[in-house]
């Protein structure tokens, strides 16, 4: 290489076309992109870092990496760094650092070992993507079914309760009637009863409580799978799974969002899980006709590894679960019963094969008087939507 090609016209180094290319894409990236060396030595630190961090470049640069770890945490680094010295490539990392404001970030790391002409390694380069969207929304659905169970439980007492405490009230008046009772012990009798009618009304209030006031608003039930196919976006795209949206056009449907959105949730969770080495996933929303009612039809198809025949028959069971290592048992439990509560349906179907295997779970919505509409005239206003995620 002659001088001026190494020097070019000012006497400058110019960086080499793939260089260059390589840092202006580490530089637009959407996730924190920076490098350190092996004793923690921060090296670099890209635009979306100091938006995600809030530090500028020259506060990091040459600064330690503990500035973003939470004091707690300060064991993990040392863990990583053995790792990097081992060659070990770290992905999908999940974890927690500090912003510059002391805000605590969820973020998922993926750590690479650099190393030297000579192949020795001397340092690392770190990917932090945020998750907290994602995180805040697995916390508020394991809250949600959490008092779903809880409500399910205290409705159930409630009834059992009520229906002893109904004979017992009886049992009290007809002992009132009874003239060989002294005007003392029918006063007993009396302030017995309307004891008993206070607990009966506890518990029908907390029957009450659990069969929910919120009134079903008219929603969009394509826009509800496509809230939650966005807070999922960066897990799906870690597990390499490829979503496929096939949507003709429905109406708007009198649903309750917060539970449609938990079992549109539940199904895609299910997914992702079942297809641990990524795939197509089918989502398919259009109308149906079921028993000679019109209304909605939903369906999550994967290509995962299928449920077994013996289990399809349990898989709506409470505390049934294929997953013990980290399922619960309840999600498809409580997805059922909110579906039903709409006067839906759910079911499954499954294949385990070596070749075609995958799960379809397929959800009826039927229409209500409310929000019943000319689904020609939908059909007629919107093409059909096939688009891939």
């Amino acid at each position: 290489m002659d001088s001026q090609e190494q020097h070019g016209r000012c006497g400058a180094v110019t960086a080499h076309p793939t260089q260059a290319l390589l840092a202006a894409i580490v530089e637009s990236s959407d996730d924190a992109i920076l490098s350190k060396t092996l004793d923690g030595t921060i090296t670099s630190w890209n635009r979306a870092a100091t938006r995600i961090f809030g530090y500028q470049p020259e506060e990091m640069i040459g600064a330690p990496i503990h500035r973003l770890i939470p004091t707690e945490l300060l064991g993990e680094e040392a863990g990583i760094i053995r790792r990097l010295r081992a060659g070990e490539r770290i992905e999908h990392y999940e974890t927690v650092r500090l912003s510059k404001n002391g805000n605590r970030i969820d973020v998922a790391l993926t750590i690479s070992p650099i190393r030297d002409a000579d192949g020795r390694i001397t340092g690392a380069s770190k990917i932090a993507r945020e998750i907290g969207q994602r995180k805040e929304m697995e916390r508020l659905l394991v809250q949600t079914e959490k008092m779903i169970v809880a409500g399910r439980m205290a409705a159930t007492i409630a009834h059992e309760i009520n229906n002893p405490l109904e004979a017992i009230v009886n049992l009290v008046y007809l002992a009132r009637l009874d003239p060989s009772v002294s005007d003392e012990v029918r006063d007993h009798l009396a302030l017995a009863e309307q004891e008993i009618e206070r607990v009966s009304l506890i518990a029908r209030q907390t029957l009450g409580y659990f069969r929910e006031s919120t009134r079903a608003g008219s929603e969009q039930i394509d826009k509800l799978v496509d809230e939650i196919l966005t807070v999922y976006r960066s897990k799906l795209v870690h597990s390499r799974i490829v979503v496929h949206r096939n949507y003709s056009p429905v109406p708007a449907i009198a649903v309750r969002r917060g539970e449609l959105t938990q079992v549109f949730a539940n199904l895609l969770a299910n997914a992702i899980d079942a297809m641990g080495k990524g795939g197509d996933l089918f989502l398919d929303i259009g109308p149906a006709t079921v028993a000679g009612h019109e209304g909605i039809r939903v369906q999550f198809v994967d290509r995962g590894i299928g449920i077994p025949e013996n289990q399809l028959e349990q898989i709506f069971e409470p505390f049934f679960t294929t997953k013990p290592e980290n399922g619960t048992g309840i999600g498809l439990w409580i997805s059922r019963q909110l579906v039903e509560s709409h006067s839906g349906t759910i079911t499954v179907t499954s294949k385990t094969g070596p070749d075609d295997h995958g799960t379809c779970f397929s959800i009826f919505l039927p229409f209500t008087p409310l929000c019943k509409v000319d689904i020609h005239s939908a059909l007629i206003e919107k093409g059909t939507h096939v688009s891939e995620l």
